[in-house]
């Protein structure tokens, strides 16, 4: 299993629009092959949001990551005050 980190950096006021990319993120997730889950995070207070999506293998890891940046990367673009920062690690599970 493979876990994909997003972060990025977002002006005060843009929360319901970051929400809005994080809806369309989750549609279009949830149908991809080895999609396992997504979870959003929030910080208002330093304007920093992000995703934490679990996949069945690195290579549907990437290829999700790059399906969905496709879909939303006009809007992501219009809040970001840079472009996101993107990490895939391995999940280790203690006795597995």
């Amino acid at each position: 299993m493979y876990a994909r980190f997003l972060r990025f950096n977002t002006s005060p006021g843009n929360r319901s629009k970051v929400e809005a990319i994080a809806d369309k993120a989750f549609s279009i997730a949830r149908g991809l092959p080895g999609f396992i889950s997504i979870h959003f995070t929030i910080s208002d207070d330093e304007g920093t949001y992000g995703s934490f999506s679990l996949w069945e293998s690195k290579e549907q890891a990437d290829a999700g990551g790059a399906e969905i940046r496709s879909q939303v990367s006009a809007e992501l673009e219009q809040v970001a005050t840079a472009p996101p920062s993107v990490d895939t690690y391995e999940i280790y599970k203690p006795g597995e």
